[in-house]
């Protein structure tokens, strides 16, 4: 069984590596933002950036989700490849009503938004959206085919352009934040065309209406749930908007960017890995301690991520956020990072759910999880401001996975090991809280203390025997075979 957690943990690396490409670009270019584009016009990006990731979530239509859902088991090649070809029908579709969308609103929808007439950066938000979704195709047929090197290419083709193209208009040209948005489209619609030949070559032309009505049935629900996990993700900033100052928002929504760091590089790596692992493992004898061991351990790789970027992102931020009317957002980070392990606890409960198809499950969740989001932050945000969305957010994705859990507990294959998931929650509460309410000027002195408290933190959790034994020795054994004979040598 540890070996299957190994081999999850080996191809989460792969996944990982190519999938946050495109993510990275967002914490390379915040030194480059904060320094070149005022507050007003970092509140902008952020919005526009969270508006073309709705769209990106209605275009996509949780294709990418559904294909794996479809395929991975679909042993008949011919038959894979025909369903591959009704995936792409639908996204061209999608892609069509889109673009007519962006031709007639695009003005509209920029005053509504930014409350300004910028018509230009809303098309390229569409753009972005069309592109991304179209190039989902070959990346995901990259996945069924267990080709990760491909996957990479893909993916770190459109960050290597994207990165190019904002770097040249920025800094080259001095052009305004809209050049963010129009590097980003024209990323994905370059790769996209190089890669048509190998899309070409999955498919098989077969429009199947009964398969399509399949892939909507099963797609649709999921795709609202999607889109509402997006509101739930950031529409505290849009309600921001209106309870405070623009520089507040954009101290929030830098936060939140900083504070995501787990999300885009645990748990949207882990995720790629587990579904497709899912399927192949589904009717292993081990399989459900698998899924149980596999959810404990990515909870405390989240949480002991947390906790050390908790302790040393204050210096990070002074060295790579330029603007120091922003450096206050170190104080909402550990929030947003508790926050995101328990987005990492759903995971599971989504496995699930996609085994027996019930995607509407997903999609009441998080209509109760915004619905509960909304109306804290519209009693709480006049009074605490940018804390009470940090607060709430924690909040709603702990309501998140409690229904997941209780929606599941009859069918699920994991069983959540509760009192260590309790345990690592106080735990990171009680050490994080040091980084609130004690502040030591000597930088060494600090360093020093935060790392004795690291080494404090993992001897507490072998004292309450939060490993077993048989992982205890496994851990030696990695050390032995890693270290320790190497020192000896």
């Amino acid at each position: 069984m540890l070996k299957d957690i190994k081999n999850t943990i080996s191809q989460s690396a792969v996944y990982g590596l190519s999938r946050v490409a495109t993510k990275l670009i967002s914490f390379i270019l915040i030194p480059l933002y904060t320094a070149k584009f005022s507050s007003d016009a970092i509140a902008n990006l952020n919005l526009l950036e969270s508006f073309w990731q709705y769209l990106f979530t209605i275009c996509m239509f949780a294709f990418e989700t559904a294909i794996i859902n479809f395929c991975a088991s679909e042993k008949n090649l011919k038959k894979r490849n025909s369903i591959l070809f009704n995936f792409f029908f639908l996204t061209l579709i999608n892609a069509a009503v889109f673009y007519a969308i962006s031709l007639s609103f695009s003005g509209s929808i920029s005053e509504m938004i930014l409350n300004e007439s910028n018509s230009s950066v809303i098309s390229y938000c569409f753009l972005i959206s069309i592109f991304e979704s179209l190039l989902i195709m070959p990346m995901t047929i990259a996945r069924l085919n267990n080709k990760p090197i491909l996957y990479t290419i893909i993916t770190v083709s459109n960050l290597l352009i994207n990165l190019g193209l904002q770097l040249y208009f920025i800094l080259g040209l001095n052009e305004g934040f809209e050049s963010v948005f129009f590097s980003k489209w024209v990323a994905p619609a370059i790769v996209f065309i190089i890669f048509i030949p190998y899309l070409i070559k999955n498919l098989s032309i077969d429009i199947d209406y009964s398969e399509i009505k399949k892939i909507l049935s099963f797609s649709f629900p999921l795709m609202l749930a999607m889109l509402l996990s997006i509101l739930l993700n950031s529409v505290d900033r849009f309600l921001l908007n209106d309870f405070v100052s623009k520089q507040q928002v954009a101290v929030y929504t830098t936060g939140y960017s900083i504070g995501s760091f787990t999300n885009a590089f645990i748990v949207a790596p882990f995720t790629l890995a587990i579904n497709v692992i899912f399927w192949n493992k589904i009717n292993d004898d081990n399989f459900r301690r698998f899924m149980t061991k596999s959810s404990t351990y990515l909870f405390f790789g989240m949480i002991l991520t947390s906790l050390v970027i908790t302790y040393f992102i204050d210096y990070a931020v002074r060295i790579f956020v330029r603007n120091p009317e922003l450096w206050s957002c170190v104080e909402i980070i550990p929030v947003i990072l508790f926050s995101n392990c328990f987005v990492a606890l759903f995971v599971f409960s989504s496995l699930d759910f996609y085994y027996k198809k019930n995607t509407k499950s997903i999609l009441l969740i998080m209509a109760i999880c915004l619905s509960f989001n909304l109306i804290m932050n519209f009693i709480f945000i006049k009074y605490f401001g940018i804390y009470a969305s940090a607060v709430i957010t924690l909040l709603s994705y702990l309501l998140m996975t409690i229904l997941g859990g209780a929606l599941t507990k009859s069918f699920s294959f994991t069983k959540y090991e509760t009192g260590k998931i309790m345990l690592l929650s106080v735990m990171f509460t009680v050490f994080a809280a040091y980084s609130y309410f004690i502040s030591i000027q000597n930088i060494y002195i600090d360093i020093s203390i935060k790392l004795v408290l690291i080494l404090l933190f993992l001897t507490l959790l072998y004292i309450f025997k939060f490993p077993e034994p048989i992982e205890i020795e496994s851990i030696k054994g990695f050390f032995n075979k890693y270290f320790i004979r190497k020192f000896k040598r």
